[in-house]
């Protein structure tokens, strides 16, 4: 199991105040391109770091050990360095015989990434993603308004346009995937209040969407702590109903559905209604 390492200046900080999750602000265009650009250099910090012995240990992601993972992560990028190879990636003809063996359309992109390097040593994947990925990153902060505005359906949220695809999902999708290669190989989780507080803010912001109709009147609050600490209010009336108080890596792994609500409620502290507590447990999720 991995160790958190929160890398504020100042570890005094008082404890954070209690923030309405309705006021957590959608992530701009222009934020998009720098959150992306750090995460990718702390994903290739802790991949360039592991150990020969890490590679082969398996992940939260059963089909993948460590070097899998990061070759899907190196395919991801691949796919918006280049048209070409995003047009492959994407072909109905090349996920074909994936979707015939039962596999969704996004686990046949995600597998058709991974055995496309079947064969790449760490070190090669690890190259071709310090190539790939600034490139992938400049398509996606190209991308132009009318494209990114473009309606598509996501399963968890319903309708979201292209934007909030490339500018947040393939980011937290890389910041996913560090934290699981940390969780398999015991590495540090770098995390800044600044970079990592805010990709949770904007999970919390997903979430709150899930919770909002199972909570109707009442509210809840969630209090996370760990290598970041905040505290989020979710629902009008005052005071709460329920208080949640959950690491923040377990919060993910549990939003991500990498944990179940029953494995993570022997981790979980709260006051107030235990039904409530059980509840938004339950509909705890968003898209990574």
């Amino acid at each position: 199991m991995q160790t958190v390492r929160n890398m504020s200046s100042d570890d005094s900080v008082a404890r954070p105040a209690l923030v309405h999750a309705s006021t957590i602000l959608p992530l701009s265009h222009r934020e998009a391109k720098a959150m992306a650009t750090l995460e990718l250099e702390r994903f290739l910090a802790l991949v360039t770091s592991l150990s020969e012995d890490a590679w082969e240990k398996p992940t939260a992601c059963s089909r993948w050990n460590v070097r899998q993972m990061l070759a899907h992560v190196t395919g991801a990028a691949a796919a918006y360095a280049s048209f070409t190879e995003f047009r492959r990636q994407y072909s109905f003809k090349v996920h074909r015989p994936y979707r015939m063996s039962g596999l969704s359309y996004l686990d046949s992109l995600n597998q058709i990434q991974v055995d496309d390097r079947a064969t790449a040593t760490p070190a090669a994947l690890i190259e071709e993603l310090r190539t790939v990925g600034p490139r992938a990153l400049a398509t996606r902060a190209r991308l132009p308004w009318l494209l990114r505005a473009l309606p598509v359906p996501l399963p968890a949220l319903g309708i979201v346009p292209v934007g909030y695809l490339t500018d947040l999902i393939y980011t937290r999708d890389m910041w996913m995937h560090r934290l699981d290669l940390c969780q398999a190989t015991g590495c540090e989780m770098v995390m800044t209040p600044e970079h990592d507080g805010r990709v949770v803010s904007l999970i919390m912001r997903d979430v709150t969407k899930k919770l909002a109709p199972i909570l109707r009147d009442t509210s809840m609050v969630y209090h996370l702590s760990g290598g970041i600490e905040e505290i989020w209010q979710i629902g009008p009336k005052m005071p709460p109903t329920t208080t949640l108080h959950l690491d923040v890596v377990n919060f993910n792994l549990l939003a991500s559905g990498r944990l179940t609500p029953e494995d993570v409620w022997s981790h979980v502290t709260f006051e107030g209604e235990t039904s409530l507590a059980r509840e938004v447990l339950k509909h705890t999720a968003a898209p990574y």
